[in-house]
């Protein structure tokens, strides 16, 4: 039986780089290669200890190399404690070294940090890198990049622990450093502006989120052009917002933007794209202009023919609105219908999109004075709505207005008083989302459902 270990061979060393740490690399290499990992380690540990100690005080980076060789080795053992104990030991050494904020030191406390981050350990991750920057701002006139790279993966760490206020404000010390050292529109400025517009979405801050992923946005155009799977996804991000916020014109904008990123990226016909797609369609559906959007929207529809296909109820439904929206009511009907039938191949979010198929159907019947019809949707979708998001949703709240219109034509005063009391109880007792699930549950039901501005709905 083959061994699952290959040894690298034919890579010839650069001469710049031949050493005899070059020729202790590679037998731990063969040592790693046949499995003999405690030989590797003891090999690598010793260097560290003693035979080589002296080289990697005078080299930041060697020292950083032959660290990282022995945990990736304690790694494949997974001895993820004694790998910290390694870093720990390699960065004791530089601190004595070169001080504490030296590149050298503060690259490998970076990558500690990251090391423990990525294994879920974010308290830990949090006290080095809090740890390595006490005093930071006194003992230092400027910050240096590595400075920044752990400001940076700080603010992740914050934001992973869900200590937004802490991550924003050192996101912002980031922001400025970089600016200050590499420019506005360098990448590593860009992941930072991402970041902290990524914190601000979570606080439900819109307006600064927007500020900030448009600056992103901008550097990655500029870095990495449109066709860039980072651009486009962080277009559709900015999209998002814009149609949250109803900017419809600046989500126009931006989503035809990421629309050509994701037609050169990834084809006409990829669901990439046409999600996209169906997007442009219900910004042009809302803007008004309703043949733009009908076009967009029948091509995607063409495009998802299969039954299977995970955009085809989200594009039938999305039709229905737009002939609502035109008073074309039988043709709404009928792609309402087709939507339903489409989603018993759906998954996740068939019914969610279920409920707000039943409250298009009340706002088509309210607007053909169908009103004991419309209440029986009506009814289905605040009962799924109350379930599902939360009594204190804007989903559900959107279903009480409705319901309680409906109720008014009728007449049924009693039947109107308990809907609004009720609503307004379960307000005061209900507590407000901490994630930021709300706000794309929002987007998504303003996407879905016939838009509350026109005529149909008054």
């Amino acid at each position: 039986m083959a061994s699952q270990h290959v040894l690298q061979t034919g890579n010839a060393v650069p001469f710049e780089n031949i050493s005899a740490t070059a020729i202790l690399r590679q037998l731990c290499r063969l040592y790693k290669a046949q499995g003999r990992y405690e030989e590797a380690e003891k090999v690598l540990q010793k260097t560290i200890d003693g035979d080589f100690s002296d080289a990697l005080r005078r080299d930041g980076q060697l020292a950083m190399t032959v660290v990282k060789d022995l945990v990736d080795i304690l790694k494949e053992q997974g001895r993820l404690d004694r790998a910290k104990e390694a870093y720990q030991q390699v960065i004791n050494i530089l601190q004595k070294t070169f001080g504490r904020w030296h590149p050298s030191t503060l690259l490998l406390v970076f990558d500690l940090g990251l090391f423990l981050r990525k294994r879920g350990k974010l308290q830990e991750a949090e006290e080095v890198y809090v740890r390595s920057l006490t005093g930071m701002e006194a003992g230092t006139k400027n910050l240096n990049l590595s400075m920044l790279c752990i400001l940076n993966e700080l603010g992740v760490v914050y934001a992973k622990q869900h200590k937004l206020k802490e991550a924003v404000e050192i996101y912002r010390h980031a922001i400025q450093g970089y600016v200050k050292t590499v420019g506005s529109d360098h990448i590593s400025t860009t992941t930072s502006v991402l970041n902290l517009g990524a914190v601000y979405r979570d606080q439900r801050r819109l307006k600064d989120a927007a500020k900030m992923l448009a600056w992103g946005l901008s550097g990655l155009e500029k870095a990495n052009g449109v066709a860039n799977k980072r651009t486009i996804e962080t277009a559709k991000e900015l999209t998002a917002i814009y149609m949250r916020e109803r900017k419809l014109e600046e989500a126009q904008k931006t989503c035809t933007k990421a629309l050509a990123g994701a037609d050169s990226t990834f084809g006409q016909t990829h669901v990439e794209t046409l999600s996209v797609m169906l997007d442009l369609g219900i910004i042009y559906r809302d803007q008004g202009q309703l043949d733009q959007s009908e076009r967009i929207l029948k091509r995607v529809n063409e495009c998802c023919q299969e039954s299977t296909h995970p955009l085809l109820p989200l594009v039938l439904n999305a039709l229905g609105t737009l002939h609502a929206f035109r008073s074309n009511y039988e043709e709404a009907g009928d792609k309402f219908d087709s939507a339903t039938k489409s989603l018993s191949n759906a998954q996740k979010e068939g019914d969610f999109l279920r409920l707000i198929i039943e409250y298009n159907r009340g706002s088509l019947l309210q607007s053909q004075g169908k009103l004991e019809e419309a209440e029986v949707h009506y009814q289905i979708s605040l009962e799924g709505f109350q379930d599902s998001t939360g009594h204190n949703h804007v989903t559900t709240m959107a279903v009480v207005l409705k319901l309680g219109a409906v109720y008014l034509e009728q007449g049924k005063f009693n039947e109107l008083e308990e809907l609004y009391k009720g609503a307004l109880e379960n307000q005061a007792v209900a507590e407000q989302p901490e994630n930021n699930d709300a706000n794309d549950t929002v987007l998504y039901f303003q996407r879905m459902s016939i838009p509350s501005s026109n005529h149909l709905i008054g």
